[in-house]
């Protein structure tokens, strides 16, 4: 069976995830996401990065199970699993967001592209902000900012998936390397964020602009 392979980075929601959604117009969809250890020894990535990440990869699978598939989960460098993953079950297209991320994470996409270059694999990444990759003047950086800022979020269709029986997602173990966890840092996973959306528009917002130095 051919199917569109979707790449999780940094963006571990569905609802509004422009690369699952375009994936799954075009067929069934493999969802995976790829714990890098090179990225893990970056001097910008700590303890809590990786409880955060770890906990929205947890809240993310079990939405994806609600629809009857599931996220796999791989440790590896990314050419590495590109590589199993291909050998085993080829995939059609590569789907990501476009990172907006340090050196190491520009190189690594780098790496990547020339990767599916090789294998003759369309890689569609789905830019999230103002950031303009390859912009050779600033004069057009406005209107393409614009045209991002306008741009409804996408709608994610039913989904069908590459294969029923997904395993179950894996412990997910942080490198030895990272120590500190600070005990009181923000929780991962959308259903906990919209929950501390609501807390504060109904409950924390009511007295919040009379409680600091407002600058509006």
């Amino acid at each position: 069976m051919s199917y569109e392979l979707v790449w999780f980075k940094r963006d571990l929601r569905w609802e509004d995830h422009a690369a699952l959604a375009h994936a799954a117009r075009r067929g069934p969809v493999r969802c995976i996401y790829i714990v890098e250890p090179g990225l893990w020894q970056q001097a910008d990535m700590a303890l809590g990065h990786f409880g955060f990440i770890t906990e929205s990869l947890i809240d993310l699978d079990a939405e994806l199970r609600k629809r009857g598939g599931g996220l796999e989960v791989f440790t590896g460098e990314v050419i590495e699993i590109l590589d199993k993953v291909w050998q085993h079950h080829p995939f059609t297209r590569l789907h990501s967001h476009e990172e907006t991320g340090n050196q190491w994470t520009y190189d690594r996409d780098q790496r990547v592209g020339r990767w599916c270059r090789d294998h003759h694999i369309p890689w569609h990444e789905y830019p999230q902000f103002g950031v303009v990759r390859r912009l050779k003047s600033r004069n057009a950086w406005q209107a393409a900012w614009e045209r991002q800022m306008a741009s409804p979020p996408e709608t994610v269709p039913p989904l069908a998936f590459w294969n029923h029986s997904i395993p179950p997602l894996p412990v997910i173990n942080p490198p030895a390397h990272l120590q500190h966890d600070p005990p009181r840092r923000q929780r991962g996973g959308r259903n906990l964020a919209l929950k501390t959306l609501d807390n504060f528009l109904t409950h924390r917002s009511q007295r919040y602009r009379g409680g600091i130095s407002s600058p509006v």
